[in-house]
């Protein structure tokens, strides 16, 4: 005989709405999956991944080394990793997306599953599940649909948050210690989450506790620090983690960037700043479990917005919600699980959950059922057509599969042109096919123009499938010296 949970055979009704609301967030998160192939971003982001996996230079020196995107921490790098194994481009970037969505989405789950409930209320297995269900539907879309350095950074800080708040011995800040650190380890603007555990701890604790955080945070600092140095040269570490991030200019256009994403602001900055004011009372206490998501998101929102306005920041860039999330959606069901109307409440929620990630698919432009990887396969078709004479500057991995070989990035060159540390001619020749004569971009993509700077003057255009072709005649190789 089949056995139902409990809280399904006692409560149906809200099982019914809960299902509902679990499939519709299901649906949209293999929307999500299905499309993730398609961008360019995805492609030069997990390059570098490859680059780690196979020795070869991660981070490009100021004049030597293929120039990649990647100006973060390697832990992301090693956490894409199995997707090095995959056997072409396209099984590579569908690992890489399962694995991106796992990260976030059990970040979420455990966060969700395990934070404490408000004294004097409680909490069921479906409380628990509903709120990782609102989590995921508020999501941002780009979490799901692009590899970031700021997915794995939002997931570890999350846990350190959960271990910390959870802590019952030393071994547990030691672990919420290694988490915090290693935000840093993904993005440099993680440093809020450090700093946030370290004030809770000196406000719910002592001074003392605080102390001997900073010290448990400074000693895996260092240690990850020794690790990287060991690793990769100085001088690379400082250029791509250091000098460009900081050298990056800020965006042209302050006010124009708040207002194209002021929908997306009034989420990630009105929202939480409303509801810790209004919930002051509740929220600003010690023994409040909503002290710690609450100051991080503070602490965090300064260096976020710094990132947020420089030339290329986007929402992404601000974590501070994230953090700050799942915590309060569990704290709120465990406060109308007392209400009276408590099943019509969270009947209400599963809709609205539904109804976001009805939108959500709305909106996408083409619903994409199975993943769009048909750019791919015509992709190792060129490459097979045209060997070692092919670049693909913003599809790395497709030359990594077919000639074992790491071309320049188009964004990673921008990001040095923008930063003033634009490499020389001799820098880029020196990491690009060697008969250079056809350069693909796909079509209707993104294209800073920097590839097209190397094409001679009779560089023809043509289609093919789903790509743009650039091509000019090779140079006829070198003949045998007159004097040999």
């Amino acid at each position: 005989m089949i056995r139902f949970p409990t809280f399904i055979v006692r409560q149906p009704g809200a099982a019914l709405w809960l299902s509902c609301a679990v499939a519709a967030a299901a649906l949209w998160l293999w929307v999500c999956l299905c499309l993730f192939p398609l961008s360019v971003w995805n492609d030069v982001r997990l390059a570098p991944a490859f680059a780690l996996a196979r020795g070869a230079t991660l981070y490009a020196g100021e004049n030597s080394g293929a120039v990649s995107t990647w100006i973060y921490g390697p832990l992301p790098l090693l956490l894409w990793w199995p997707a090095t194994w995959a056997s072409s481009a396209t099984h590579a970037l569908m690992t890489a997306g399962v694995i991106n969505l796992f990260i976030t989405l059990a970040a979420i789950g455990v966060v969700c599953w395990a934070w404490p409930a408000p004294a004097g209320s409680s909490l069921t297995r479906s409380d628990r599940v509903l709120a990782a269900t609102v989590a995921i539907a508020l999501w941002p879309v780009a979490a799901f649909q692009y590899l970031q350095a700021d997915n794995v950074a939002v997931a570890l800080g999350l846990v350190g948050n959960l271990l910390l708040i959870r802590a019952n011995s030393r071994t547990w800040r030691w672990g919420a210690a290694v988490c915090a650190v290693a935000c840093l380890a993904c993005k440099q603007t993680s440093v809020g989450v450090v700093a946030a555990q370290i004030v809770w701890l000196g406000i719910t604790t002592d001074r003392t506790a605080a102390l001997r955080y900073l010290g448990r945070c400074t000693a895996v600092g260092l240690a990850l620090a020794g690790l990287m140095v060991a690793g990769f040269r100085w001088d690379a570490i400082s250029l791509n983690l250091l000098v460009l991030p900081s050298r990056l200019p800020w965006t042209a256009e302050p006010f124009r960037r708040l207002a194209d994403l002021a929908p997306e602001l009034s989420v990630h900055l009105v929202v939480p700043a409303l509801v810790m004011l209004l919930g002051r009372r509740f929220i600003w206490t010690r023994a409040s479990v909503l002290l710690l998501p609450s100051l991080t998101w503070l602490c965090a929102l300064p260096p976020n917005m710094a990132s947020f306005m420089k030339i290329g920041g986007t929402i992404n860039s601000l974590q501070s919600f994230l953090y700050w999330l799942p915590p309060v959606l569990v704290v709120a069901l465990a406060t109308v699980r007392a209400h009276r109307r408590v099943t019509w409440i969270r009947a209400g929620v599963a809709l609205a959950v539904f109804s976001i990630c009805a939108v959500r698919l709305a909106r996408v432009r083409t619903i994409a059922w199975r993943p769009l990887v048909e750019h791919y396969r015509q992709a190792e078709y060129l490459a097979r057509s045209f060997p070692d004479e092919i670049w693909f500057p913003w599809n790395p991995l497709v030359t990594i599969y077919s000639e074992n070989r790491f071309y320049h990035a188009e964004d990673g060159l921008y990001v040095r042109f923008l930063a003033g540390h634009a490499i020389s001619r001799a820098h880029a020749r020196a990491n690009l096919p060697r008969h250079l004569c056809v350069i693909a971009l796909q079509r209707g993509d993104t294209d800073w123009g920097i590839a097209l700077n190397f094409l001679p003057q009779n560089a023809r255009r043509a289609e093919f499938g789903l790509w743009t072709l650039y091509s000019w005649p090779p140079e006829p190789p070198a003949g045998p010296s007159p004097h040999s």
